[in-house]
């Protein structure tokens, strides 16, 4: 995948959000949405990973929890379903 989706804050927005109103789990992290939800290939850079944060932060009904471990993606900043 290219970082042309997380160019554009607007489609950004919207794909994961779609992806979170379908997401089971209550905690998630920019990682996660990347691969599963973006379908994204490789490592995001941080130009990716400060794009999905700063939507992740904005979205109503998920909150910042700080890092949490996960077994796939190593310790993440995280967010958690309010």
């Amino acid at each position: 995948m290219s970082s042309a989706i997380t160019a554009n804050l607007s489609q950004l927005r919207s794909a994961i959000t779609r992806y979170l109103d379908a997401f089971p789990g209550d905690t998630i992290c920019a990682r996660q949405i990347w691969y599963e939800g973006l379908g994204g290939c490789g490592v995001p850079n941080p130009a990716d990973m400060a794009a999905m944060e700063a939507v992740l932060s904005d979205i109503p009904g998920w909150k910042p929890i700080g890092d949490v471990r996960y077994e796939k993606f190593g310790t993440q900043n995280s967010y958690k379903r309010a």
